[in-house]
């Protein structure tokens, strides 16, 4: 647990547990060996003068700063990767440098997935923010090919977080239309081509059991994976189509989700946020809901403050009569 706030060790000793919670999402797609970022190793603060970015120089900087919070995250990384100055410019963005020092996991599985559809500034704004994008619950992780924060039960129960296929995409497009011809189908193919996508990562996802003692289902080829919300909403027009989950075909639901902190203070300061251990020991249905520092403090308030149970090492909720 990485958190500059206040917490003492008797309050953490019994709101934090992570151990058990393993769902193969990015987390798990050893991101670290796939993408090892240089950021910290080199150091530009004196940039020779032989290195410029030509007429963006001549930009003020807090114009160019603007600017580059414009640009989606690889394209930044590349721009950052041009010389000393370029990566002088990048480093003093306040926003990217919160991301990088407080969540670098999130840029390396950006990078890897070539997730393109949202700017710095988005991100930035979205990692700042606390709410599932569709439910009032603390939205633990990001959905990454458009940039949204999901809490647990929304990533693996709603179609929205569901991406589809390329394949999948197209049919969907094409499901109810007439027969095209070559230049029709090649024009849904571009059409397709300009809506938010990633580029899958290898790796076993969701938190099946295999017979062979391995978690997750392996996905051995990287895959086009496109927003199923923004398929529908942009060229169907139609209700959003149920995901296909029950069919046994589970791969997907995690490949672009990913854990994400919350910036305090400008990002200054980081909020993992917690899980209730007594709700989780009670059996309470709701113990997978992650609270923030503050809402914990108000869910003790409505459950009970906490006791140690009669049963060595655990703890339960205890409300006053």
């Amino acid at each position: 647990m990485e958190t500059n706030l206040s917490i003492s060790s008797d309050f953490a000793s019994y709101v934090y547990w992570t151990q058990e919670l393993r769902d193969n999402t990015l987390d798990q797609a050893q991101l670290e060996t796939r993408c090892p970022l240089d950021n910290g190793r080199h150091d530009c603060t004196s940039t020779p003068a032989r290195y410029t970015v030509n007429r963006l120089d001549k930009l003020p900087l807090e114009l160019l700063t603007k600017v580059l919070l414009q640009l989606d995250i690889p394209s930044l990384t590349c721009f950052r990767a041009v010389n000393h100055r370029t990566m002088e410019l990048v480093n003093s963005i306040r926003q990217y440098a919160a991301i990088i020092q407080h969540c670098p996991n999130i840029i390396r599985a950006i990078v890897s997935i070539q997730a393109d559809g949202f700017d710095c500034a988005t991100l930035y704004n979205m990692l700042c923010t606390t709410r599932c994008s569709t439910c009032n619950y603390f939205g633990d992780h990001l959905y990454l090919i458009d940039c949204r924060r999901a809490c647990y039960f929304c990533f693996v129960q709603r179609p929205e977080y569901f991406p589809l296929t390329s394949r999948e995409a197209y049919k969907l497009l094409t499901s109810n239309a007439k027969p095209q011809s070559r230049a029709e189908s090649s024009c849904k193919r571009r059409e397709l081509a300009k809506l938010p996508s990633i580029l899958s990562l290898p790796g076993r996802y969701c938190c099946a059991y295999n017979n062979d003692g391995t978690e997750g289902k392996l996905q051995q080829r990287r895959l086009r994976l496109y927003d199923r919300q923004a398929v529908v909403q942009s060229l169907v027009g139609d209700a959003l189509p149920r995901s296909d989950r029950a069919t046994g075909e589970p791969k997907r639901h995690m490949m672009a989700i990913i854990s994400a902190p919350v910036l305090l203070d400008g990002g200054r300061q980081v909020d993992h946020g917690f899980f209730c251990v007594p709700c989780r020991e009670e059996g309470d249905m709701d113990f997978r809901i992650k609270y923030t520092t503050e809402e914990m403090s108000r869910h003790f308030a409505s459950f009970g403050q906490v006791v140690k149970s009669p049963a060595p090492g655990r703890y339960m909720h205890v409300t006053k009569d």
